[in-house]
């Protein structure tokens, strides 16, 4: 049969559209993650699936929390020579290959790095060498400390302009939203100018707080809407009863505000005492007998104080009683559902508390090996002393149900410093021999060959610090004693003395003490401590104690900088002397 001219131009035609659609389903999977990495850093729209660069296809729920444009720091006191940081949803959704990307040193030991989209985990590494542990990304712009594993907020002076922040997807987050006795409240910052907020909050289809568009929030005062939580959720959207709203959002937990303007959440805290993080080194669930490091920082009216606790049925049990330590390691000796409180005072009696939600899981059966407690698991240690790491593991039970240990020492430089092999041995010793900063790798495999791997920072100095000082309240009361003494202690003597004293003993020093240039925690001593003390100090992070700023002026200019800090770690290695 022979074809009409009409035909063949609409046969034509359609392959014509088949072959365009089939090159752009090329171009869209040859689109990699740094290419589209490449493409987020000049500027240039990227158009993907569901908003995000790399699609998993899997049907497991992601507990995204960053979102494209944000920027995530790390502030390098752990003294790594560059700073990599890798992000991932899921083995098939990350922002690069294993080590990740190599974070931007913007100065004063602070690296920066932009997210190309939306990520639930982070880990930051020595460019793959010395590393976190699997941390939960907080999203917004955060900065992790790489030597106290605490979060912080971080205000950057030197953030580009004109950054753009993306949507965050519609995704459950990794624990349940935080809930304790007494009234509990999510908040919104209405910088959106809406007439009114509305929160729809939901766990499933079938459990929700209410209807759509959900319940009106109360205007409680400076454009702040508060609504009170009747149990926990984990997702929520603010709207203008349904009209103008944001996303699908993860719910951060009671106590939380979100700014609708912005599409940032922060803590919501009108205290005196402002906690700035709290939280634990390990995510929940964990099996039980993992050691899991609570801390927290918060700033106050003088020292702060800090108390933890957990809470498990009825039962609660007291961690740490206040004291200036801000962390503790918690055993959880059984599988549960624990409540973890977080109190916190300061020296004039002003008080704050955080609670979360922590899930254990028996242990008894895993297949795959883990870490329960390494001791010691970070802080000081002694230049020229030996120190003898113990580990204790679980799981591995298949096979031979053998466990085999091996460690991994590095020092400030990234070093290895000794021959690592695996062993039945489940403890190790070492000797520093230099100050400053080193790693313990802890490799536990089983005999399937499965590993699991955690790194713990150290510190080594040349004296200990003092552990901790219990609370005692700067403004202690001045009251007389109720009985008079025996004598009057202005009685004057029966005979006038032989002789006046040569110096009246309330006589003042006539010079000021002595500056001890480098000694910024004034213990007498020049230490990696000072350092890091005037390395916090000038990046506005909590001391817990006050520091000696003459002593902390190394070069005498009259301000406290990053120049200061590198002087005494200059000292320490003996390039120059601080005390000729």
């Amino acid at each position: 049969m022979r074809l009409s001219a009409e035909q063949i131009k609409r046969a034509l035609s359609a392959v014509l559209c088949l072959v365009l659609l089939l090159s752009s389903v090329a171009f869209a999977l040859t689109v990699s993650a740094e290419e589209a990495d490449e493409l987020a850093g000049t500027g240039a729209d990227i158009i993907a699936d569901d908003d995000s660069i790399s699609r998993n296809d899997s049907d497991e729920d992601l507990a995204v929390t960053g979102a494209a444009g944000d920027y995530v720091y790390c502030v390098n006191n752990a003294g790594w020579s560059t700073v990599s940081v890798y992000m991932w949803n899921s083995s098939s959704d990350t922002n690069g290959s294993w080590p990740g990307t190599a974070m931007t040193n913007i100065g004063s030991n602070i690296w920066r790095y932009q997210l190309p989209k939306a990520y639930a985990n982070i880990i930051f590494s020595n460019g793959g060498q010395s590393q976190t542990a699997d941390l939960t990304y907080p999203g917004g712009d955060r900065i992790f400390d790489n030597k106290t594993n605490t979060w912080s907020t971080y205000d950057d002076p030197t953030k580009p302009t004109g950054s753009t922040t993306a949507t965050t997807a519609t995704t459950a987050p990794t624990q349940a939203a935080t809930s304790a006795s007494g009234a509990q409240y999510v908040y919104c910052e209405n910088e959106a100018g809406w007439s009114v907020v509305t929160a729809y909050m939901w766990n499933s289809d079938t459990d929700t707080n209410s209807g759509w568009p959900g319940v009106a929030m109360t205007n409680i005062g400076n454009n702040i809407w508060r609504y009170q939580l009747p149990k926990s959720y984990k997702n929520i959207i603010f709207s203008q009863s349904g009209q103008n709203q944001t996303s699908d959002l993860s719910f951060p937990g009671a106590g939380y505000i979100y700014n609708n303007s912005t599409g940032k959440w922060e803590i919501y805290d009108t205290s005196p005492l402002q906690v700035s993080f709290f939280g634990s080194d390990l995510n929940s669930p964990q099996y039980d007998g993992v050691g899991i490091v609570l801390s927290a920082t918060a700033e106050g009216q003088g020292t702060v104080y800090y108390k933890f606790s957990v809470t498990s049925g009825s039962n609660t049990t007291v961690l740490k009683d206040f004291s200036t330590v801000n962390y503790v390691q918690w055993i959880p000796k059984s599988a549960g559902t624990y409540t973890l409180t977080y109190d916190f005072k300061d020296a004039k009696g002003n008080t704050n508390k955080r609670t979360k939600s922590f899930t254990i899981e028996s242990g008894l059966s895993s297949v795959s090996p883990y870490i329960k407690t390494v001791t010691p698991n970070g802080g000081e240690i002694k230049r020229n002393s030996a120190v003898n790491v113990s580990v204790t593991a679980g799981g591995g039970l298949t096979g031979t149900n053998l466990l085999f240990y091996k460690y991994v020492v590095r020092n400030s430089s990234g070093d290895i410093v000794n021959v690592p092999y695996y062993t039945l041995n489940g403890s190790y010793s070492f000797t520093p021999t230099a100050l400053g900063a080193y790693t313990v790798t802890v490799f536990v495999q089983g005999s399937d060959n499965t590993t699991v791997e955690r790194t713990y920072s150290y510190t080594s100095v040349s004296s200990i610090s003092p552990t901790e000082s219990p609370y005692v309240p700067t403004d202690a009361p001045t009251q007389k004693p109720t009985t008079a003494p025996t004598q009057a202690p202005t009685q004057k003597p029966t005979t006038a003395p032989t002789q006046p004293p040569t110096q009246a003993p309330t006589q003042k020093p006539t010079t000021a003490p002595a500056v001890i240039r480098g000694d910024a925690d004034d213990d007498g001593d020049i230490t990696i401590v000072d350092a890091t003390c005037i390395q916090r100090y000038e990046l506005g992070l909590p001391l817990g104690f006050p520091i000696n700023e003459r002593n902390a002026d190394v070069d005498g200019d009259g301000d406290i900088t990053i120049v200061d800090a590198t002087l005494v770690q200059r000292h320490l290695i003996g390039m120059i002397d601080l005390l000729s």
